[in-house]
């Protein structure tokens, strides 16, 4: 997938939750537009803080643009 279309959904205003699908069948959730970053290479996703107080990931997952095959808005239905 082309990063700039991951950039439109980080900088969306407002800003959508979105899920990221790989062509392996896993996919990452992005649930705030500053636990990710893009850049021509790597998709960098912050995963889930373990401790609410903190609003810094615990850990990271990297994948290349080249592995993403579709994002999907997370909307409340």
């Amino acid at each position: 997938m082309n990063p700039q279309e991951i950039n439109k959904f980080l900088r969306a205003t407002p800003f959508i939750p979105f899920r990221v699908h790989t062509g392996d069948g896993k996919h990452l959730d992005i649930n705030h537009p500053e636990f990710a970053i893009v850049t021509r290479i790597m998709l960098i996703v912050g995963r889930a803080v373990s401790d609410p107080k903190q609003d810094i990931p615990d850990e990271a997952d990297w994948i290349s643009p080249l592995h993403i095959v579709r994002l999907e808005p997370l909307v409340a239905a």
